[in-house]
């Protein structure tokens, strides 16, 4: 994490300066003003503004000017006041209880650093900071053969978000990918994903027992990337993952990503995470994030199950509606989703 000192006339001007070094996943980690030095000149200079800012350079991926920040500029507030709404509004907001008492311990033992007239702005700059080191991101590496397959319960998206890769990468990294289909069940399952394979001018091959499986993927070889569409399934269903798991252990090679909606609802979320867990998960890929405005159940599953995130998908269409996660993202769509008012 890189973190630097930014200085101004006044907040308005110093916090644009933070914006257009750090992008819009800046935290800030301190607002206030600075008395101007004792001297002749100084007595007719306004007060300095002092903004210490930090950002998260781990990320691969080129920070996004178009997200928007985290939170808007407030007016001054009375500090108690500003501090007695921060936790308030964290404490109602549905994070995990786990979560809220680490977080709570380390802001009390950070509270001597955290201060400036923007008291709320410091407190959620620190949340936000918080909320990117409690989970894992995963950035796609196509240095080998892969084989991804995309798992979850019906209705999430899981072929839309395999085709929207498949066209993505079929572009930019390699023509050599096939399309694999072991959803036999769903009526028009195989023609849907004929036409996507039509369209994109790729191979489709369709598996309908587990040794099917292992002998396309032995066919295809010369493939850099296999992608393997799989049925729905219930989470109160376990047969129907053991079912599923014959399939997906013909190849120890094949990496299962479970794929989730963010509109399904807490504890629904961690009763399919536990029951898809029978299976070995490489990522989640979140869907629908266009058609809700709460993510704290989707950070509360990050950050309980300790798993990486790789994609989120925002829209059906294809290839455009997909994005690579990163930590900042996700962070700011956690803040957004906060009524701080």
């Amino acid at each position: 994490m890189q973190i630097k000192r930014f200085e101004g006339k006044d907040v308005k001007a110093v916090l644009q300066k933070v914006r257009e070094e750090f992008g819009p996943e800046a935290i800030l980690l301190s607002i206030k003003k600075l008395k101007p030095a004792s001297s002749l000149l100084g007595a007719f200079c306004n007060s300095l503004v002092e903004v210490i800012a930090a950002v998260d350079r781990d990320q691969r991926t080129p920070k996004n000017p178009s997200l928007s920040p985290p939170f808007p500029l407030n007016q001054v507030r009375d500090q108690e006041w500003e501090e007695a709404l921060f936790l308030k509004r964290i404490l109602s907001a549905g994070f995990h209880s786990e979560f809220i008492d680490g977080f709570l311990e380390d802001l009390k033992h950070s509270q001597k650093d955290l201060s400036g007239s923007h008291l709320l702005e410091v407190y959620q700059g620190f949340l936000q900071w918080k909320l990117m080191a409690s989970i894992e991101v995963l950035t796609p590496r196509f240095d080998q053969k892969r084989i991804w397959s995309f798992i979850g319960p019906t209705g999430v998206g899981k072929t839309t978000t395999m085709v929207k890769l498949a066209a993505q990468w079929s572009f930019s990294l390699t023509p050599k990918i096939i399309l694999i289909t072991i959803d036999t069940y769903r009526i028009g399952a195989i023609e849907q994903l004929s036409t996507y394979a039509n369209i994109l001018k790729l191979p489709i091959e369709v598996a309908h027992r587990p040794e099917d499986l292992r002998k396309i993927i032995n066919k295809w070889e010369d493939r850099d990337i296999f992608l393997i569409d799989t049925p729905g399934r219930s989470p109160n269903q376990t047969d129907q993952i053991e079912e599923l798991k014959e399939f997906l252990t013909v190849c120890p090679n094949i990496e299962n990503h479970l794929v989730l909606s963010a509109t399904t609802k807490d504890p629904d979320l961690g009763r399919i995470i536990h029951r898809f867990s029978l299976l070995p998960i490489e990522s989640y890929i979140f869907t629908k994030i266009d058609e809700t405005n709460q993510f704290v159940p989707l950070f509360n599953q990050l950050f309980l199950h300790k798993r990486p995130i790789t994609y989120l998908t925002n829209g059906q269409r294809v290839p455009e509606d997909i994005e690579i996660a990163t930590k900042g993202k996700v962070a700011n769509l956690v803040l957004n989703s906060i009524s701080w008012n």
